[in-house]
């Protein structure tokens, strides 16, 4: 498994309505695509309304890095122009790559 994540730093002004987007359009499209498996979105806690941004992550699962190649070959632009055409300049983006996790769990 892949695990895939993006990180937003988006302008506070334009922040509720990114979330929406991506609950609502963003994510539900990614997790339409072939092998991506399930997808967290992660919202950071705090911060200050006179701030001129917020952080926001999402963790996707992936199958396998081929469905990765895939993604980034065939549909990675096309999913990626929506948000710059809705949000122009309210966010940058940064991604990860991670080709190998090992979970750990607490034993009783």
């Amino acid at each position: 498994m892949v695990t895939y994540l993006i990180h937003y730093t988006v302008q506070y002004a334009a922040h509720d309505l990114f979330i929406e987007w991506l609950k609502t359009e963003h994510i539900p499209e990614i997790l339409s695509l072939p092998g991506f498996m399930k997808a967290e979105l992660c919202l950071r806690k705090g911060g200050s309304m006179t701030s001129s941004s917020k952080e926001v992550g999402i963790i996707c699962y992936i199958k396998d890095e081929d469905s990765l190649k895939t993604y980034i070959s065939d549909h990675a632009m096309k999913v990626r122009e929506k948000g710059l055409e809705k949000f122009p300049g309210q966010y940058s983006t940064q991604r990860d790559v991670w080709l190998e996790t090992y979970t750990f769990e607490r034993q009783p």
